[in-house]
């Protein structure tokens, strides 16, 4: 019995620990670029188009439309309207309405929704609710960051599916789910890209509300538990960055330990989920970490909603729909609207290019990674490269919140008004061109994979034959007894 033990041992062992590279080096921790800290935040379930279907906005919302005409457009409702027949069905949402019914959602709803690339099937699959659409009375603070930073034009869910598969791509760059059930099948945490890091040396850390039994997605992650030393608050972010000591590369986020309100997915509030994020954005801004750090702020997936462009292909595997992708930092080009095609594995590919590591896996190693929307070397007017913070919620509209546990009031007001902001440099002084795109990933620098084959596994005390074999072995159990029962009986 203790051989059959051990070698079971083994072959979990085996199985969780999936395929390595073994002669990968461990680099230096030094960095590619002068980013040293990545934050990521990603909200929940909106498509492009429902968020920045109308960017810019239309003239009768703003008192300053000489500047809004003059800013970069990414391909939108405005610019590239679809057919009579989708436009008929599309509907803006309300002012002073915050929150929407939640379409169908869901891996045969979405590709009904995609119908071979027509995207012509949200109204009858996904629901007349998919084709709504926010405008500056809702979502100015967003528009504020796209149009005082970078903007993803081009970035894509990694899967054309639900929550839980995309946030997997983008901490393992794969999904052994293709909709919202599990786990398990689990994640080795040796897969994913806190494994890598932690390999090398690099620190990491992931953020909730609070560390407590709902882990969300990350309970996916076979090792991961709420022990686990690099879990912890958004209150322990906040003090980690007046400290100066926030882990190189940062997920904060806005679901997991019962946050789900903040992270404006529907049917909750868009704006409270917005607050929350500009709060988080605002304490990075104001701490000493800013002057390294890169924001990366995306969602999850398009949660049902219309957009109007299909998704593309990376190494033969389709993307999901295209959502909103905003790149915050002081090396952030202003106003700049990027068309490279991106994914979440883009945003892996980054933090392995930036920490000198081996793609995480073949996927992240085809994800293009979103260089252009940097500027690392021509410098402003000032003789500097880097941009100074630059506060979103300044104006008297509507306050940030005192902490980033909050509620709100249920009448807020429009935001439109707060829409555009002044740009911080002026467009003429701008050193570099306002649009462009980029096809660089890692496969072109290194052939070298942290997993060279991705196996999730599930357990074999829950899987059939587990099931099966401890049905028989009750029989069994239950026939002895019966049968040493009759005996005594006689």
């Amino acid at each position: 019995m203790k051989k059959i033990a051990l070698a079971l041992a083994i072959i979990m062992l085996l199985t969780v620990a999936g395929t390595f590279n073994s002669s990968a080096k461990s680099p230096s921790v030094s960095t590619e670029t002068p980013i040293t800290h990545v934050v990521e935040i990603m909200m929940e379930n909106h498509a492009f188009d429902n968020i920045f279907g109308k960017y810019p906005c239309d003239s009768n919302t703003s008192s300053n439309q000489t500047l809004i005409n003059s800013l970069e457009k990414p391909v939108n409702l405005i610019t590239d309207p679809p057919d009579s027949y989708i436009m008929n069905q599309l509907k803006a949402i309300p002012n002073g309405t915050y929150s929407t019914p939640d379409p169908v959602e869901g891996y045969s709803a979405y590709h009904l929704d995609w119908n071979h690339g027509q995207m012509n099937g949200f109204y009858n699959n996904s629901g007349p609710q998919s084709m709504t659409y926010y405008t500056a009375s809702q979502v100015a603070p967003l528009w504020d960051l796209a149009e005082e930073y970078s903007f993803g034009n081009m970035y894509f869910a990694s899967m054309l599916s639900e929550t839980s598969p995309n946030r997997l791509y983008n901490m393992a760059g794969f999904s052994p789910v293709i909709n919202d059930y599990g786990p398990p099948p689990y994640i080795p945490f040796s897969e994913t890209i806190f494994g890598e890091l932690q390999s090398h040396g690099i620190s990491w850390g992931y953020y909730t509300k609070a560390v407590n039994s709902d882990l969300n997605v990350l309970g996916y992650i076979s090792g991961i538990t709420q022990k686990t030393p690099e879990l912890g608050s958004w209150q322990e972010f906040l003090s980690q960055l007046k400290n100066n000591s926030i882990p190189s590369v940062s997920y904060v986020m806005p679901i997991g330990g019962n946050a789900v309100d903040y992270s404006s997915g529907p049917p909750h509030s868009m704006l409270k989920g917005e607050l929350w994020l500009i709060y988080m954005i605002d304490a990075i801004m104001q701490s000493p970490e800013w002057n390294s750090t890169a924001i990366f702020l995306t969602f999850d997936e398009g949660g049902g909603f219309y957009d109007q462009i299909a998704p593309p292909s990376v190494g033969g595997h389709m993307l999901g729909q295209r959502i909103p992708f905003i790149l915050i930092s002081p090396y952030s080009k202003e106003n700049y609207v990027s068309s490279t095609v991106l994914n979440h594995a883009s945003i892996l590919g980054f933090i392995d290019y930036n920490w000198k590591l081996p793609a995480l896996n073949r996927f992240v190693a085809l994800s293009n990674i979103p260089m252009d929307m940097f500027n690392f070397n021509a410098p402003y007017q000032s003789g500097k490269i880097q941009r100074t913070p630059l506060p979103i919620l300044s104006n008297d509209v509507f306050q940030l919140p005192s902490s980033p546990v909050f509620s709100i009031n249920s009448n807020p007001p429009s935001l439109s008004s707060m829409f555009p902001m002044s740009l911080q440099i002026s467009i003429q002084q701008l050193p570099y061109s306002r649009s462009g795109n980029s096809t660089f990933n890692l496969s072109q620098v290194s052939s070298s994979l942290y997993v060279q084959s991705d196996q999730s596994y599930v357990p074999w005390y829950v899987t059939n034959q587990f099931m099966i074999a401890s049905s028989a072995i009750s029989i069994v159990i239950s026939a002895i007894a019966a049968i040493r029962m009759r005996r005594r009986i006689k």
